[in-house]
């Protein structure tokens, strides 16, 4: 735990930095008018777990944009200066239209970034259910309550998301005061629904009734390590097809390729102003490597990671 919790700290500050806070300073009294349009964007950052409020996060987006957007002003008028462009008009106008699109592009791409945050803390608490579960159903046998249970998974030093979790459930209890309940409720609304949220709502209630924690965690991974053993045989079924696709792609294609155009070669040098050699070699050194790195990346998000 004790490496966990530096480790923890270290991404708190580079979230909320000196430039997040003189971004709030500077711009919160101008861009109050935006906190209502993008609503939406407070239940992202909350969900994908990120430590910076909403409102900061806002006028951060602004800044940084105004910072793309005076750099993309400044490149166009680089690029205007030594490149003659034709007519003159577009000339002029390259700065601005570079500046307003990269503008356009950072405040885009930040008001994605907590989505695509949710989603991965999502894909990763579906990946860590079905071992933690059993982990939790084994310190349950031991007669440990919800709470006990959760503290002692907080002590893993792992980086793992649910022990993250468990983690912000045990600072809430001890430093803040807040009921396990409570703690937990809050853990819930910063959750992207899903079997995790269930889970941990299973657990208060179950808690809270006195039930058979033990008994519950047991049913429970049951039900996910069914919907694991689905997902496995889901994942073998597209990476037989992904086999297919590479002996087509880079096995067949590449051997069919070099045949035709050696062929060709016989009667004709060249092939849609193309040297035919000039091809063989894009084909080689370019098309069959850069299909490859594809397969490989496609093969890395199929494969779960645990």
């Amino acid at each position: 735990m004790k490496m966990g919790v530096p480790k923890q700290k270290k991404v708190q500050e580079a979230s909320v930095g000196i430039i997040h806070v003189y971004s709030y300073k500077l711009l919160n009294d101008h861009v109050k008018f935006l906190y209502p349009k993008l609503r939406p964007l407070e239940k992202s950052i909350k969900q994908a777990m990120m430590p910076i409020p909403y409102e900061v996060y806002v006028t951060s987006m602004v800044l940084f944009s105004f910072i793309g957007g005076i750099c993309g002003v400044a490149l166009g008028f680089i690029i205007s200066h030594f490149v003659n462009i034709q007519p003159a008009i577009v000339n002029y106008l390259l700065g601005p239209a570079m500046g307003l699109a990269l503008f356009a592009g950072v405040f885009g791409i930040l008001q994605v970034l907590p989505v695509m945050n949710v989603k991965n803390r999502s894909s990763k608490l579906l990946e860590e259910i079905p071992h933690f579960i059993g982990y939790m159903s084994t310190l349950a046998t031991s007669g440990l309550s919800l709470e006990e249970i959760i503290k002692a998974v907080a002590k893993e030093e792992t980086g793992e998301e649910m022990i993250k979790d468990a983690r912000f459930i045990t600072r809430n209890v001890e430093i803040l005061g807040m009921d396990l309940v409570t703690a937990i409720k809050d853990l819930i609304h910063r959750t992207p629904p899903g079997p995790y949220s269930e889970l941990l709502e299973g657990a208060i209630i179950t808690s809270q009734s006195g039930g058979n924690l033990k008994e519950y965690f047991n049913a429970t991974a049951k039900v996910q390590l069914e919907e694991k053993k689905m997902l496995l045989q889901k994942t073998t079924e597209s990476l037989g097809s992904i086999a297919e696709i590479y002996t087509i792609l880079l096995i067949v294609f590449p051997l069919l390729a070099v045949i035709m155009l050696s062929i060709m070669g016989i009667m004709s040098p060249s092939l849609a102003g193309f040297d035919l050699a000039t091809l063989i070699n894009i084909l080689t050194f370019a098309v069959i490597p850069l299909s490859g790195v594809l397969m490989l990346f496609m093969i890395d998000t199929m494969v779960p990671k645990r």
